[in-house]
């Protein structure tokens, strides 16, 4: 294996994704200006029932392609990653075949009761059908993924995204206009069309690819099956508590008094417009936390503890580092990029309240990913279980008392305990010993190149200008922060600077 092949994959999947978001987050800003706060709440809804339906419809099988794959791979068994690939489409099909079916049938009730909209039932049964398409996406990705193809699945990707972007503009143009349920019914319809030319695509790379004779005998149906069920659990249930606070929550808000429209406008602006700005800069993690799903697999399969924890040092120690200057920066200019993108003081006064959550939900999602690869479903299942379950009851108990008060205090405590938990669970695991003295500098670093940024913004009444200026001294100050209190250390940088090819690796 090459030194450093971790990162450059990361490096490749972060800088396409980032296109990829980058188109996503610029077509998001059309459409809340296209159909208002009210109409990205209900698109916002949508797609949480649709999450949850495909959560159960894949049944876990993504991450088992992944890992199925990356064991034979490690283990140069090339029969094994074919039957790996079979087994899992195989499942897939049927798992997401079943719920698409289940899904179509009950799309009329669930808008009604659910959703408590009827303009949503179109998009629902756009999306059944859709499903058994999306599942066989996904776990040709974890197969492209696991065996590092990862230009190939890159390149698939652009296609995808060109092809969903594209048609649904035009739709948007010629049919939708500004009516909401055409204008949510034209995204998923897009989107499903997008995901069947590109799966086509990854089933013909993966025919072309050199073939082996497939081993016989019922041992890989047993792994998978005793892969996906933790999984499909753990996915199900927290998916479905997601869902089930997402629903309450527009519901919470209008019984502490901001009516139908305003508490669904409130949760529109937070979940359509707020988080996916914050939440814009994280594709580095989670390539990243994609990508330690193999590597971990095949060193734990290995028992190479050296690699397990050189990988856990590196990635924790430059995920905080990351994850912090995103939440200093997403506070410093949180109100003129607000006004920028939506002309909306409110989302401004939110993106400020949730950025210093960064740090927690960057760093959850790449626990979250080494944790899969050291084969932790079990304990994922429960720690999920019992923080999803907690936010779910307090949602029901605060938000009607408190309002938007309640829902960030619920969403404060219930991703801290997450993520205590996890990264617990992960230390013990790995042996590793996270340096406390870092995590101050990172922090505090952060937090004062932060405070100076903000203050400058807020002496500029023009919105570009204030981003412009307060990002170039945010990012000079926490530079230099990082420089005096050494939390960016000379090894770090020759590591990255070896590793993206700039100099000698060391």
């Amino acid at each position: 294996m090459r030194r450093h092949s971790l990162l450059r994959g990361t490096l490749l999947l972060t800088a396409a994704s980032l296109g990829l978001r980058g188109s996503s987050m610029c077509f998001q800003v059309f459409l809340s200006n296209r159909i208002g706060a009210g109409g990205v709440g209900l698109l916002q809804l949508i797609s949480s029932v649709s999450v949850l339906a495909m959560t159960i419809g894949t049944a876990g099988v993504r991450v088992a392609s992944m890992y199925l794959t990356a064991e034979e791979y490690g283990a140069r068994r090339p029969g094994g990653m074919r039957k790996a690939l079979f087994c899992c489409l195989l499942y897939g099909l049927v798992a997401s075949s079943l719920g698409g079916f289940l899904l179509h049938r009950a799309s009329d009730w669930i808008a009604l009761h659910w959703i408590q909209d009827i303009r949503a039932a179109s998009s629902l049964r756009v999306i059944a059908w859709g499903m058994p398409v999306s599942c066989l996406w996904s776990v040709m990705a974890g197969y492209f993924t696991a065996r590092s193809q990862l230009r190939q699945l890159v390149w698939v990707e652009f296609v995808d995204q060109a092809i969903s972007i594209g048609l649904t503009v035009v739709l948007l143009l010629t049919w939708a206009g500004a009516d909401t349920e055409r204008a949510c019914l034209s995204i998923h319809l897009a989107n499903t069309a997008g995901t069947a030319v590109t799966l086509v695509l990854l089933l013909l790379q993966a025919l072309a690819a050199r073939r082996a004779p497939i081993p016989q005998g019922l041992r890989m149906w047993r792994r998978l099956i005793r892969l996906c069920l933790p999984l499909a659990a753990n996915d199900t249930l927290r998916s479905g508590l997601s869902t089930t606070e997402h629903l309450l929550i527009p519901r919470g808000l209008a019984r502490a008094g901001a009516g139908a429209q305003g508490a669904m406008a409130s949760y529109g602006t937070i979940h359509g417009m707020v988080f996916p700005v914050m939440m814009f800069p994280s594709v580095l993690l989670y390539s990243l936390s994609d990508l330690l799903v193999p590597e971990l697999a095949r060193c734990r399969a290995a028992r190479d503890l050296r690699r397990i924890r050189s990988l856990s040092d590196r990635c924790l120690r430059m995920g905080l580092l990351f994850s912090a200057a995103v939440a200093g920066l997403c506070y410093a200019v949180a109100d003129p990029l607000a006004q920028l993108l939506f002309s909306s003081a409110e989302a401004g006064l939110y993106l400020r309240l949730f950025a210093p959550l960064v740090v927690v939900l960057y760093m959850d999602a790449m626990v979250d990913g080494m944790h899969k690869g050291m084969g932790e479903q079990v304990y994922c299942v429960r720690v999920n279980t019992l923080t999803n379950l907690l936010d779910v009851a307090l949602l029901w108990l605060l938000l009607p008392r408190w309002g938007i008060a309640g829902y960030f205090f619920t969403f404060t405590l219930t991703h801290f305990l997450n993520f205590y938990l996890s990264l617990s669970r992960l230390l013990t695991a790995t042996g590793y010993t996270p340096p406390l003295g870092y995590v101050c500098k990172v922090l505090l670093s952060a937090a004062a190149a932060a405070w100076a940024a903000r203050q400058l913004c807020r002496l500029w009444a023009a919105p570009l200008t204030a981003c412009l200026l307060g990002l170039a001294l945010y990012g000079a100050l926490l530079w230099a922060l990082t420089a005096l209190t050494a939390a960016l250390s000379r090894a770090d940088l020759q590591w990255l600077s070896g590793a993206l090819g700039v100099g000698k690796s060391h």
